[in-house]
């Protein structure tokens, strides 16, 4: 049984397909979503409605977006390598427009859990944003809204 366990730990961990900026967006917005362990309908709508206006696509194709997002995030065993993606290919700017989108989907269902916030402070932290991101991108949020 031992030996088991230790092969699963010396395995090497597959790696997700190639994933696009959206689909890492989406899969983090998913993250906050799923942070509460409350699948509210809101919070998936509002997912939609971000990214909708984010990708410029019809509903029907950020709905696919959102399922496929949904089956990475439960075969993913760590955020980093959708964090590392989004590093590599945003700035600062577009990173705070993330974040500002993280806390629109936490708000969504009128309830900031602490999991979600501490979820959100902890992909700022992945994403390299200062604290003063974090704090800016939460007022925006709620100002929003």
């Amino acid at each position: 049984m031992l030996s088991k366990i230790m092969a699963w730990f010396d395995a090497p961990e597959e790696p997700i397909a190639e994933l696009t900026v959206d689909e890492a967006i989406t899969v983090l917005m998913v993250e906050i979503m799923m942070s509460d362990h409350d699948l509210d309908a809101r919070e998936q709508a509002a997912i939609t409605e971000r990214l909708v206006e984010r990708t410029g696509e019809p509903r029907e194709v950020v709905q696919e977006l959102v399922s496929r997002a949904q089956q990475t995030h439960s075969d993913s065993h760590d955020l980093f390598q959708f964090t590392k993606l989004l590093n590599e290919q945003l700035n600062v700017d577009e990173k705070m427009t993330l974040v500002v989108d993280l806390w629109r989907t936490a708000l969504a269902d009128g309830v900031i859990d602490k999991h979600e916030d501490h979820m959100i402070r902890r992909l700022s932290d992945l994403l390299y944003l200062h604290h003063s991101h974090f704090i800016k991108a939460k007022h925006q949020a709620l100002e929003a809204d």
